[in-house]
């Protein structure tokens, strides 16, 4: 966690993006504080539908009408800066981008020819750029970026750090975005069209009581096969996922800022073996008019391709250290204790250590189990259709 930021900017900052991704009018004060609470001069963030191409958030902040008015005009100078498309996509998603970083001369007047550097940053006093990747799928595109003004000196390991840990709170705020239908969202407010929304969505309390399903969620768990409500508990019909829907709508319910990876995209499996995500979206107290025992709201999301692979997804949910996490990677793809010595440089003996931790940690009681936790926490492939 950020040592630069107190818990409570951060907080109040999480807690902003949250209110943003049931009412997205408020994007614009979310944006706003995030940029002034890291010191960059401006902000830009939007997020776009594929294959429609509808726009659902366009968010600037800071930017004058001016060069508001030129942005349009330099879309493939943007990319250009970057390396291109192909070079974007290759960027972790889970990290933040700094453009002096990963193209020094993009920076660089007395050297770049791109357009947009010299006649849109340049004229600004804009020397830097941080961009976060929000959604990068066959659905939509979306990203939030930043530009540094000269006089407020290089991007350093502080906005970088803060900017980490927020992303994967603007990540699940912006796909919670794309679940819902913007327009009526915009019309009214979230409890009016929970239920007329076709994304199946439950309101729950901490320990995962159902407060109010919507009409989709109900036919879903008509259906069977993905999840269920036993004694007025919501539970996923396969383990490994339902320990970590409870995980993440614990922790939604005790802190949302730690929240972090957890519940960002759990991956699972429809009836039809088609590919699709739980995405849990913490709801604090006062927001809206839920029930006083609601803490989150799971949003079950079908076609979702998680941000996150499982190992990351498997070391968040259960705490593992990342000594751990390496070992469970390796146990996970069906490598014996003496391979994974091998393959880590590690002793045996280490290997072990790490092996109990990780029975301890995850429940599991042999390393088959470890395996299958893997398994069914990894990215569903969509059916093939050849």
């Amino acid at each position: 966690m950020p040592s630069s930021l107190s818990l409570g900017r951060l907080s109040e900052l999480i807690g902003m993006i949250y209110d943003a991704a049931i009412d997205p009018s408020l994007w614009p004060v979310a944006i706003d504080e995030i940029r002034k609470a890291l010191e960059f001069d401006n902000a830009t963030f939007t997020l776009q539908a594929l294959p429609s191409g509808e726009v659902l958030i366009n968010v600037t902040s800071n930017i004058p009408q001016h060069y508001l008015d030129r942005m349009a005009g330099y879309g493939g100078e943007v990319l250009d800066q970057w390396g291109g498309l192909a070079a974007l996509r290759a960027l972790p998603m889970d990290q933040p981008a700094v453009l002096s970083r990963v193209n020094p001369d993009a920076v660089r007047f007395d050297v770049t020819t791109n357009r947009y550097s010299l006649e849109w940053a340049k004229p600004q006093g804009l020397v830097d750029v941080m961009a976060l990747g929000l959604a990068f799928d066959e659905r939509g595109l979306g990203s939030l970026a930043f530009g540094r003004h000269e006089s407020a000196g290089p991007i350093g390991e502080r906005e970088i750090e803060a900017a980490r840990f927020l992303i994967p709170h603007l990540q699940r705020a912006a796909t919670v975005n794309r679940l819902l239908d913007m327009a009526a969202i915009a019309r009214s407010t979230f409890e009016a069209v929970l239920d007329t929304l076709t994304a199946p969505i439950f309101l729950t309390s901490a320990d995962l009581h159902v407060v109010h399903a919507n009409p989709a969620a109900l036919e879903l768990v008509a259906t069977g096969g993905l999840l269920s409500v036993r004694n007025g508990v919501l539970v996923a019909n396969v383990s490994a996922v339902s320990s970590a829907l409870a995980v993440a709508v614990a922790q939604a319910a005790r802190d949302e800022g730690a929240l972090a990876r957890k519940g960002l995209g759990v991956p699972v499996r429809w009836q039809d073996d088609s590919a699709g995500a739980l995405h849990v979206l913490p709801l604090r107290p006062g927001r809206g008019s839920f029930d006083a025992s609601v803490v989150a709201a799971v949003f079950v999301a079908r076609a979702d391709t998680p941000f996150v692979a499982p190992t990351a997804l498997v070391a968040a949910l259960f705490g593992l250290t990342p000594a751990e996490a390496r070992v469970f990677e390796q146990i996970a793809v069906g490598r014996t204790v003496e391979e994974t010595s091998e393959v880590l440089s590690i002793g045996r003996s280490t290997v072990r250590t790490h092996l109990l931790r990780l029975f301890e940690k995850t429940g599991a009681r042999r390393q088959a189990e470890l395996v299958q936790l893997a398994a069914s926490l990894a990215a569903p492939l969509a059916a093939s259709t050849g």
